[in-house]
């Protein structure tokens, strides 16, 4: 999703780690975003964690680092930004002298030492950052289709309905194919057990509902302000791009949705009304059909009179749906929980019911999803 607004969710970082993060900075705080984003990757991405920091205390000296930032420092997501820059990069084999630090390709140095040398990268080699940068940060975790198969599963049970699958900030459009992935538990393979991609141990706490249950999506359509195309060869090095570059097993995992998606088309279209595009594709829900309206970690990235409207008018369609063509909305995105603290919720509502629920939480990456109990 690029329809950027503001914060809270650019985090990507697990509910647990939320309260032991610094306080959120104020807008164009620049640095102070690096620190805090440096703080959300913890030790699940140490390259990152140190990268940021140092771009931090870089721009605090007015170091290249503050040159090349400067056109972004209002964007929360400046340090993602130029996180994914270095790795497109680097997976391009464009900058060699990165490869050694950069687990995607095989390195293994240290990361308390990488930042020397990206210094000095965004030293010499600025105008090449510079246009890498240009590129905006696209939400596209395949992780989040545990969160996505568990309601899937759930409103399948429900309903007994064939499902129109609708995404909103849908970017590749690889979690459309949820259907298609598989997902080994300890009880079982369910989704599809010959899919190139499986999802281990999706899933924490017992299941509400029979893991056999069929999920028959007969729909996949997806927005987004600006897709990417999973069979287009630069898209696909742009989403390698955007995986923290010492988490290869998200790459690989990325990579096998890839091959899915090859498999099983999707359409996303270019939307820069979402409202109007949701609007249309709600007219069309037929009778038989159960419409599923799905969307993960983007509230925080869209304007908030768009987010109104698009509540408003799920509510307003929700009223008139019926039984034979009910309407559910399952949004997996950043919330307070009764304490205050933020975590990353997965809700439910099924209308004529209307009746919302909270389905489960997980961290920003999708997996594991806790049931809610």
């Amino acid at each position: 999703m690029t329809e950027r607004s503001s914060a809270a969710q650019l985090t990507q970082s697990p509910s647990s780690a939320a309260p032991d993060l610094p306080p959120f900075p104020e807008a164009g705080d620049l640095p102070g975003h690096l620190r805090w984003q440096a703080a959300s990757c913890g030790d699940r991405s140490p390259l990152y964690r140190e990268l940021l920091r140092g771009a931090a205390a870089d721009v605090d000296a007015n170091g290249p680092a503050a040159t090349l930032l400067a056109p972004y420092a209002a964007d929360p997501a400046a340090g993602l930004r130029l996180m994914a820059a270095l790795h497109h990069l680097v997976l391009d084999g464009a900058l060699p002298e990165l490869a050694p630090y950069y687990p995607s390709v095989g390195g293994d140095g240290s990361p308390d030492e990488a930042w020397r040398v990206v210094r000095q990268v965004l030293a010499e080699h600025a105008d090449r950052v510079a246009a890498a940068l240009s590129a905006p940060v696209q939400t596209n975790e395949s992780g989040r289709a545990a969160v996505l198969y568990a309601g899937l599963l759930v409103l399948a049970y429900r309903t007994g309905l064939p499902i129109r699958l609708l995404e909103i900030g849908a970017s590749a459009g690889l979690n459309l194919r949820a259907d298609r992935f598989g997902y080994r538990t300890a009880a079982g393979l369910c989704g599809d057990p010959d899919s190139p991609l499986v999802l281990d141990e999706p899933w924490q706490g017992p299941v509400p509902v029979p893991l056999r249950t069929p999920v028959r999506v007969v729909e996949r359509r997806g927005s987004d302000p600006a897709p990417l195309d999973p069979a287009d060869p630069g898209h696909r090095r742009r989403l390698e791009a955007l995986v923290w570059a010492d988490q290869p097993e998200r790459l690989e995992r990325l990579r096998a949705a890839i091959a899915v998606a090859e498999r099983v088309p999707a359409s996303v279209e270019p939307v820069s009304d979402t409202v109007s595009w949701l609007g249309d594709r709600l007219a069309e829900s037929a009778a038989g059909t159960l419409t599923v309206v799905w969307h993960s970690v983007i509230k925080g990235y869209v304007d908030p009179d768009v987010w109104r409207g698009v509540e408003a008018l799920l509510t307003d369609v929700g009223e008139d749906a019926t039984g034979h063509a009910p309407l559910a909305r399952l949004g997996f995105e950043l919330e307070a929980d009764e304490h205050g603290q933020p975590r990353f919720e997965a809700r439910l509502t099924l209308w004529p019911e209307g009746r919302t629920h909270l389905l489960g939480t997980a961290n920003g990456h999708g997996t594991p999803f806790v049931w809610a109990s």
